[in-house]
């Protein structure tokens, strides 16, 4: 059976469970949301689990314009085993901060179901519903955070600008098919092909909808939202945010431009350069002004999602492979630096301003190295497995002759250097009374903690596994 349809199975059993016994005095005494966080990562494990022990996960193919390809299984494994982590490490966090509604799994679950939909999506219909059940599930987990007023704030900001950029994507989308007759991926394709359409009503739906994939992942100029929602919304909602939808969104938007729209290179490819140039541009330069940690991280997210906007815009396979070991790189040390956050804010404290990180290697000096080495790798410092995706996409930039954007993109990259390399400069050498202590972590946070960020050093020394599956990913992308 399809896992999407597990998915939504699981879904309506666990919520009649749930109901159930929350409305049940005999059953007061369960603490549901422990319980359903619990089921909920072993429910998303044995999917995994089920993807590597199948005899044949790949090339199914199905009605209702989804399809699943060898890359989009890929693309799902990643939801899956991400999504189960991002779950595990924070049922700690969030007992500690006495949230133990069962709602917070039942969100998780529906916005990994919305995801996993987008992720097989070939038709604009489906990626706006999939996108939109998503879209719900992400407005409500941004103010799950009751007790904080900025919380609400920073959810309804996202509520308003979410729901207008919908209203762009549809537009666009119904602009697009009010040309060419359809909605399905393998029709427009081949009217953009024989140019059987009006080439300029065309491409201003396509504008349409590209606008409303940029606001998805953050990109400048429409990351308004991201650096309030980071911050509002609690801290493993925000590292949900940063690491899950990025593999699923930047996956679909390959899929519209490599493949829909492929014979109209040209265009799209400008607005990725430059889309994707201002990004890293304004994230090296407005991450300098920060104060707090996490505006910082969505300054640091905004650079990444320019990097991979500037690999997209290349066109060729060795651009769909370094834009593909960027992403995974990209989420391995995200997912390691947000389980250190996460540890961090243990016990109540929340190391909400980087002054509060100060003096921090003599608080605790494993976990000081560790985020100083992690931070190091998000900015590229070379031999780290940063500086490679990094180098992957600056040569791919090359290999087309475009210098000039190689150039500055290094530029602006070594800009952002400076905020990374500050924050470790507070762990060493600043001393301030703010400090705050950071004692032992949960077992989930520290093993999380361990083993991305040896997986780190481990591709280090051999980054050929990476590229291996970003060979077999390129190869049957399509």
């Amino acid at each position: 059976m399809l896992p999407e349809i597990l998915v939504f199975l699981f879904l309506t059993i666990q919520i009649i469970y749930l109901v159930f016994f929350s409305n049940h005095l005999f059953f007061n005494y369960l603490n549901l949301g422990t319980l359903a966080n619990s089921l909920t990562v072993c429910f998303l494990l044995g999917l995994c689990i089920n993807f590597f022990s199948s005899a044949d996960p790949f090339f199914q193919s199905f009605n209702w314009n989804l399809n699943l390809t060898c890359s989009s299984t890929f693309a799902r494994a990643f939801l899956f085993f991400f999504s189960a982590l991002t779950l595990l490490v924070s049922t700690d966090y969030l007992a500690s901060k006495n949230i133990r509604q069962y709602e917070y799994s039942l969100l998780i679950l529906f916005s990994v179901a919305g995801l996993s939909v987008l992720n097989l999506s070939t038709d604009f219909l489906s990626i706006f519903v999939a996108l939109e059940l998503q879209g719900l599930a992400f407005y409500l987990l941004a103010t799950f955070y009751w007790n904080s007023n900025f919380s609400a704030e920073s959810g309804l900001k996202y509520f308003v600008l979410g729901s207008f950029s919908s209203c762009i994507l549809l537009f666009g989308f119904s602009v697009i098919y009010s040309i060419t007759g359809s909605t399905t991926f393998e029709v427009i394709q081949a009217l953009t092909i024989v140019k059987t359409y009006n080439f300029d009503f065309l491409m201003f739906g396509f504008i349409f909808s590209f606008t409303a994939f940029l606001f998805k992942v953050g990109a400048v100029p429409f990351h308004m939202w991201l650096c309030d929602v980071y911050e509002g919304a609690i801290s493993p909602v925000t590292m949900f945010f940063a690491l899950i939808p990025k593999i699923i969104i930047f996956y679909v938007l390959l899929k519209i431009l490599f493949c829909v729209f492929a014979s109209e290179y040209v265009v799209w490819s400008f607005f990725c350069q430059i889309f994707g140039l201002l990004s890293i541009f304004f994230a090296s330069i407005a991450g300098i002004f920060q104060k707090k940690l996490k505006r910082l991280m969505a300054f640091s997210t905004i650079s990444h999602s320019g990097f991979i906007l500037v690999g997209i815009s290349c066109f060729t396979f060795l651009s769909l492979k370094a834009t593909s070991f960027y992403l995974i790189v990209y989420v391995f040390m995200n997912m390691a630096v947000f389980s250190v956050i996460l540890g961090s804010t243990f016990h109540s404290y929340f190391l909400k301003y980087l002054i509060n990180w100060s003096y921090f290697y003599h608080r605790n000096f494993i976990l000081a190295m560790t985020f100083s080495f992690l931070l190091l790798a998000l900015a590229g410092i070379p031999p780290l497995l940063g500086f490679f995706s990094k180098l992957m996409v600056i040569l791919t930039l090359i290999d087309q002759s475009e210098i000039v954007l190689a150039l500055l993109t290094v530029t602006f990259s070594c800009i952002a250097c400076y905020y990374y390399i500050r924050l470790i400069k507070i762990f060493f050498f600043s001393v301030n009374e703010k400090g705050v202590w950071v004692s032992m972590q949960p077992r989930a946070i520290e093993l999380s903690i361990a083993t991305f960020t040896t997986l780190v050093s481990i591709l280090l020394a051999f980054p050929d596994v990476i590229m291996n599956v970003t060979n077999v990913f390129a190869t049957f992308f399509v």
